[in-house]
């Protein structure tokens, strides 16, 4: 099966299954792309009214037609508050999610109203919301104009693959900006220490089906002389790019230039990268036919019991009612050879002339990246499907999966950015 060009780009070159795909279009309508975020409940510590141990306020923030970041900011504007999330949700899509106060406020307003957002209190915590709080995402997808020969059949053996843990846990295309897949490129350039280069690819990159204009201020962009004249015309949509040419003509100093973005901005670079070196490890381990789905002593696992993560650990093959879902380093300046997937991992690192330790940037220390693990397989849960003029999907996905990735296995459209991918 071929693999499209904006894949191998984002290092997934391969596919989990033989089954053919259905093809097929996804997101014609905002409506027909839902996510819900779930939370861990149990130990969120949550509080209807302020008190002296709960004073950071949980907000659900629901939003359509503009992603995380510019929704938070949004409503900061309007209220002056600091917020943050832990899950990033694009635009294209209906979304629910948390987001929470990160200074302490005993009487905030119970329902804050934006142009594309709408925020309701749900209480009090004892700090700000954290990743670890993150249980999943529950989605709602509608697909479209799919070949629909054989199409219960492909659909029965998608769920059993499913079932077995044997699809491939991607990072999906949101993770690199989805139709301009430059993230990681920026990322790159900063584990290099070429800061020059990173500003100019975030500048200039090319994207597909970008309006005219975008496009003629990208290729302006390649040449300084350009930033004033530039600056004046760009819209305010590009708000990461005039930030990088203000300081650009204030400094003409790139580092600079890069610390004047957001912080969660500046480290989703470097993260970009990881997932690409990740996706290229991963596409590695699948054409090898590695079985991802099934661990091995001498394992780091993802323990699951009743669909809830209760540990990283290694493989334990006495604990039969846990699964155990065996998981691939993310490259960082912790990295450690001592995994069997870790040789897989060095190789790749070494086709980008890479060392452990270039992730760690003296020069921009708040990007430097550590490391971890990533299950190898993708965690469904709930899985199930109606078949009438439209294919109405539902699932759950572990935090971190990506549903455009379960999407790409089922679909394999020939042109992911074309079926709204």
């Amino acid at each position: 099966m071929k693999i499209p060009d904006i894949d191998r780009a984002i290092g997934i070159e391969v596919y989990s299954t033989d089954i053919e795909g259905i093809e097929g279009s996804i997101r014609q309508s905002e409506d027909q792309f839902t996510v819900e975020e779930l939370l861990d409940n149990v130990s969120l510590d949550l509080v209807k009214e302020a008190d002296d141990q709960h004073e950071y306020p949980l907000y659900i923030l629901r939003k359509e037609g503009i992603d995380t970041s510019h929704a938070a900011r949004e409503a900061e504007i309007l209220t002056g508050l600091k917020f943050k999330t832990v899950g990033l949700k694009d635009a294209k899509a209906i979304t629910t999610q948390y987001a929470s106060s990160v200074r302490k406020e005993r009487n905030a307003g119970e329902c804050i109203v934006t142009e594309h957002c709408r925020l309701d209190l749900v209480g009090y915590t004892g700090k700000p919301i954290t990743k670890g709080k993150l249980a999943g995402n529950r989605f709602a997808i509608i697909v479209t104009n799919f070949i629909d020969e054989n199409v219960k059949q492909k659909l029965a053996r998608f769920k059993e693959a499913i079932d077995a843990k044997h699809i491939a846990n991607f990072y999906g295309y949101q993770r690199f900006g989805s139709s301009r897949a430059v993230t990681h490129l920026v990322g790159r350039e900063i584990i290099k220490r070429d800061f020059r280069k990173a500003v100019e690819l975030f500048l200039c990159y090319p994207g597909i089906n970008n309006s005219k204009e975008t496009v003629e201020i990208r290729e302006a962009c390649k040449d300084e002389a350009n930033f004033s004249k530039v600056l004046e015309i760009m819209p305010l949509q590009m708000d990461l790019e005039r930030l990088l040419l203000q300081e650009l003509i204030r400094s003409n100093n790139p580092l600079r230039a890069i610390r004047k973005l957001p912080i969660n901005i500046r480290r989703l670079f470097v993260q970009a990268y990881q997932s690409y070196l990740f996706n290229k490890s991963l596409s590695m381990i699948v054409s090898k036919g590695y079985d991802t789905g099934r661990a091995r002593d001498g394992d780091i696992c993802f323990c699951f019991a009743n669909n809830n993560l209760i540990g990283v650990n290694k493989f334990n093959e006495s604990k039969s009612a846990v699964i155990q879902l065996p998981a691939i380093p993310l490259v960082g300046y912790t990295f450690r050879d001592n995994n069997r997937f870790s040789s897989v991992v060095k190789k790749v690192m070494e086709e980008d002339n890479l060392s452990k330790n270039d992730f760690y940037v003296k020069e921009m220390q708040e990007v430097s990246a550590e490391g971890s693990f990533r299950p190898a397989s993708l965690l469904c849960n709930e899985f199930s499907y109606e078949l009438n003029y439209t294919l109405n999907l539902q699932f759950s996905l572990f935090k971190g999966c990506y549903a455009t990735t379960l999407l790409r296995e089922i679909m394999k459209p020939s042109n992911p950015i074309a079926s709204g991918f």
